[in-house]
């Protein structure tokens, strides 16, 4: 990855620049990581219900949410 490095009058890094390209890989990267977030978070609260520790909404509940 080339990276460019934007500072100050007195050298201290302040800023990157980075190609077109190089910043769309890195989106859909954290884009990937959210959706792996949210996975993660799906499965702790299936393993909680089926634990009976948590409520699972209705379906009524739920749409009341949109």
């Amino acid at each position: 990855m080339h990276v460019q490095y934007v500072t100050d009058e007195k050298g201290k890094k302040t800023a990157v620049q980075l190609s077109i390209k190089q910043w769309n890989d890195l989106q859909k990267g954290v884009k990937k990581l959210e959706l792996f977030e949210d996975l993660k978070q799906a499965f702790k609260e299936m393993e909680a219900h089926s634990k009976g520790k948590i409520k699972t909404p209705t379906t009524k509940e739920l749409m009341a949410q949109l």
